[in-house]
């Protein structure tokens, strides 16, 4: 599964693909159509406009967004113990993309459960520095019929990076997991 990030573009694009050598970083040559420079084209997909469909509230619960330093394509929120997410009820079963990580700073797993309506609709084990991406089924039913839905994730351990014995950090919010796409 890609993100791709909202770009004001529609229309076609291909995706490319190319091997650098491990010992001198150059591109390698491959068997396919070459879009120049040693990189190949693999795929053409259609992009379309994008839709109130997605439209996404992060409400109560959630820090600021922020980006990597190394890749500014790289963007996450962190939940605190307990953060809700609303999203326009699409009125019918549908699915919830959730990627998340726990950056190890406990090097012990956390507890993630995800709700909807008062109820769970699912729990999974977050291992340290090993990121997930979870597909969860939602059930219309659960939605209710307003115009908005809400997901509530709640994490069993948070962590204050001010508070961590040598981190040298003087960072005071509560973390609980980053949450890279939940579209």
């Amino acid at each position: 599964t890609i993100f791709i990030p909202v770009y004001p573009y529609v229309g076609e694009a291909s995706i490319q693909i190319g091997l650098h050598s491990t010992a001198d970083q150059k591109r390698l040559p491959l068997a396919g159509e070459d879009a120049g420079q040693r990189a190949y084209k693999v795929a053409k997909i259609q992009l379309q406009p994008q839709t109130e469909n997605i439209y996404t509230v992060f409400k109560d619960g959630w820090h600021p967004g922020e980006v990597a330093d190394h890749n500014p394509s790289v963007e996450w929120q962190w939940t605190k113990k307990d953060a809700t997410l609303s999203f326009k009820n699409p009125k019918k079963d549908a699915l919830l993309y959730l990627d998340v990580d726990n950056p190890g700073v406990f090097n012990e797993p956390q507890q993630v459960t995800v709700a909807l309506g008062g109820e769970t609709v699912d729990q999974f084990t977050l291992e340290p520095k090993k990121p997930e991406l979870r597909k969860i089924a939602l059930k219309g039913a659960l939605m209710g019929t307003g115009e908005m839905a809400d997901v509530r994730i709640s994490v069993d351990k948070t962590y204050v990076p001010a508070s961590l014995p040598g981190a040298n950090s003087k960072d005071p919010r509560e973390l609980g997991i980053r949450v890279f796409h939940v579209p």
